[in-house]
């Protein structure tokens, strides 16, 4: 079962959009709106699930290559966040003052490139130098995580890696804990990757396709109910246990509606094409949103709100604009590249050793 959802490149694509609206909703205002803050919250939320669901569907019910997996996902995801992570780290020692929260630190960029989770000052939380990387942090330990499971089957493999995090998730709770790392990787976010692998199983199994229409029902009504939730409660903060729950719900009944309605669903080029450049959209964003804002303030006035709304909508269009471009001109000849590098280094053969 390795076909492409649509369905499912819409949602990556929506998700994307999502944390890119949030920004550029955000960045006119003085001080952070809750709902805009958590708009992009839900984004990275529902980008958690449809990998989860997506890493199950892709490597199917039998055991798999736990090293060709990870080769796969390292020239998928790391060369293009180690560009944007170089790049955050020139501009932070060039041009400071460019930037709110991103100082530049060489211990901080080893760290980042490595996906090792740390304190950062600078931004006040749990950052790499480039502060959109930590959503890429978990990816990798997911990955990883993932990867060990794969000597299981994928029944097997989705309820350890279940147990493992829901595990890690009780003891951040009980303990608390302050270091960066064990902060880090008990907390409750992981469990996003949980909820789409076990529709991925489902999905595997052929369950979502069976799925009665009223039970369709019920998961968009419990979806939506999520979604209420996620914006009206545990307002003290945006990424609070209270909101994570309903946006987890609301994620969840995306992906399993997007599944259960993709043969009934139009072929729409333009969302397609959107989700294609997604990951190029959210790493490119926070600049294009910056820029563009900033050209805007010169012709509008920041004080109005309706300004503040036309602002948003242009950083919005022209965001997604640029990621498609990046993703075109920048991303996909480095996937090529970078998979025929790996490809040479896998099929050159090793040097023969003069004999003693």
């Amino acid at each position: 079962m390795r076909q492409k959802f649509l369905t499912i490149q819409y949602l990556r694509g929506f998700a994307a959009m999502a944390v890119l609206a949030s920004h550029a909703l955000l960045y006119p205002l003085v001080s952070q709106d809750m709902g805009f803050a958590r708009l992009g919250w839900l984004g990275v939320i529902l980008f958690f699930v449809i990998s989860g669901f997506i890493m199950v569907v892709v490597t199917g019910e039998a055991r798999f290559s736990a090293p060709d997996f990870l080769r796969r996902r390292f020239i998928r995801v790391v060369p293009m966040y180690w560009i944007a992570t170089l790049v955050a780290a020139a501009l932070a020692y060039f041009a400071p003052q460019i930037f709110k929260t991103t100082v530049y630190d060489t211990t901080q960029l080893i760290l980042s490139l490595l996906f090792i989770p740390f304190y950062n000052p600078a931004s006040g939380g749990l950052h790499p130098l480039y502060k959109l990387g930590w959503t890429l942090n978990y990816e990798m330990f997911f990955y990883v995580c993932f990867a060990l499971l794969a000597f299981l089957n994928v029944g097997a493999r989705v309820t350890w890696l279940t147990i493992a995090f829901v595990s890690l998730a009780v003891l951040g709770v009980l303990f608390e804990p302050q270091a960066a790392i064990p902060q880090f990787y008990t907390s409750f976010m992981p469990l996003a990757f949980c909820a789409g692998a076990w529709l991925g199983l489902a999905a595997l199994r052929g369950r979502i396709s069976a799925l009665p229409q009223k039970l369709v029902y019920l998961g968009a009504m419990l979806g939506l109910a999520g979604l209420v939730e996620g914006f009206s409660l545990g307002l003290e903060a945006v990424e609070g246990g209270v909101a994570f729950v309903g946006f987890l719900v609301f994620a969840s009944a995306l992906v399993l509606l997007a599944v259960r309605l993709e043969p009934h669903l139009p072929h729409v080029a333009v969302l397609e094409r959107i989700g294609d450049a997604s990951y190029s959209i959210y790493l490119s964003h926070i600049y294009i949103v910056a820029i563009l804002c900033e050209l805007a303030f010169k012709i509008l006035d920041p004080g109005s709100l309706v300004a503040d709304y036309m602002i948003a909508i242009v950083a919005i269009v022209g965001g997604t604009a640029a990621g498609w471009m990046l993703y075109k001109l920048i991303e996909l000849p480095l996937l090529r590249l970078v998979t025929g590098l790996v490809a040479q280094c896998r099929t050159k053969p090793l040097p023969v050793l003069p004999a003693e």
